[in-house]
């Protein structure tokens, strides 16, 4: 199949969402010819927004119609079988191909956990939004909960929509163990975002283990606490690592497979591709139940999902008694990798969507056919 990858975004640099662009990219290529489009015209409307003074409002919902006439009279001129990914800038209006939209989020969603200060961009984007569906042959979404939330804001045809899970964005560990030392439990907590991943309930929770007299060690990648604590002897602070470089994949990946627990008490999250690399060491996550969250993490089999206002006390208490048992800790280890094995990984991913893809050709040449 000849596929069009529609993004702003260059899927070749792994630090582009985390690497989910980059193994999609990635997984699509060994089997299809890909290419991609759009990085391209990013310029292009880099230059017309530089042509208004800061303080103007752009008609950027009228400028991205006009954009994406042109870019739908390329597409037709390219000789492929389907467009898919595109975003709220890439919307193909009159193209002689299926397109196949892939998120995990929508902006009506995003504008409820994220402060966008323009009241008018909101609004011009949730119009491109809802054109951007209505032009969706199929969609693809990452979480049951953003499926449902589509279809109660956007009023979408339940049978357009797919779900699939991503995959973990690190490689896939051959060397993990179940059976662990459990003389000091280690948690290790994995989010540049300290407010929206809860960095400051998870010092709370590290606060309270320590006061109850639990034995265990605390690894924070992603920022760096108050002053103060990092002089505690057990709390490793790593600012940050960057999966391109060896050395600190092999950190990271060294930390997921020495650690018990990922804690991560987000208080948002669509999905969570964290929690895939987490489960491909065999590493139960203890989160919240936010959001998508639950699409990554089942309850009892690679984690634990605690309510959105569970307090650092909740916390506390289910990663004690997870690990006094220690026959039922293992076998929650065990499970977790099964959970990756069986569909948190980007093989996994690669053949539902292939089969997506494929169905969505063939009924779009049906109709085609019929009409």
């Amino acid at each position: 199949m000849n596929i069009v990858f529609l993004t702003r975004h260059n899927p070749n640099n792994i630090n582009n969402w985390s690497g989910t662009f980059y193994h999609i990219y990635k997984k699509l290529k060994e089997g299809h010819i890909v290419e991609i489009v759009g990085t391209e015209i990013i310029n292009q409307l880099e230059s017309f927004s530089n042509n208004f003074p800061s303080n103007t409002f752009i008609p950027v919902d009228r400028y991205i119609i006009k954009l994406n006439k042109l870019l739908s009279e390329r597409i037709n001129n390219l000789n492929f079988d389907l467009v898919f990914l595109g975003d709220l800038l890439f919307i193909p209006l009159d193209i002689t191909i299926p397109f196949v939209r892939l998120s995990d989020m929508t902006f009506e969603q995003v504008t409820l956990h994220h402060s966008i200060p323009d009241e008018r961009n909101i609004k011009a984007c949730i119009r491109l939004e809802k054109l951007l569906y209505e032009n969706s042959f199929k969609i693809i979404y990452s979480s049951e909960w953003i499926k449902q939330k589509a279809i109660e804001y956007y009023h979408i045809n339940p049978a357009k929509i797919e779900v699939v899970e991503f995959g973990a964005n690190i490689p896939t560990p051959s060397n993990y163990s179940i059976t662990m030392n459990m003389d000091v439990c280690r948690l290790v907590f994995i989010g540049k975002d300290r407010v929206r991943k809860g960095g400051d309930k998870l010092l709370q929770i590290y606060k309270t283990l320590k006061e109850d007299g639990f034995p265990c060690t605390l690894t924070i990648i992603g920022f760096v606490p108050e002053e103060g604590l990092v002089e505690d002897k057990d709390l490793t602070v790593i600012p940050h690592l960057d999966k391109v470089k060896k050395e600190d994949l092999a950190k990271l990946c060294a930390i997921l497979s020495e650690s018990h627990f990922l804690v991560l008490p987000t208080r948002f999250d669509a999905f969570g591709i964290v929690f895939c690399e987490a489960s491909a060491y065999g590493l139960p996550s203890i989160t919240a139940d936010v959001g998508g969250v639950s699409q990554a993490i089942r309850e009892g089999k690679n984690g634990f999902l605690l309510p959105a206002d569970a307090s650092a006390k909740d916390y506390a208490e289910k990663i004690k008694t997870i690990f006094s048992d220690k026959e039922n800790y293992f076998k929650l280890r065990q499970s977790s990798r099964h959970e990756f094995e069986t569909r948190l990984n980007w093989d996994v991913w690669g053949e539902k969507v292939n089969k997506i893809l494929e169905e969505a050709v063939r009924e779009w040449k049906q109709l085609r056919i019929r009409n």
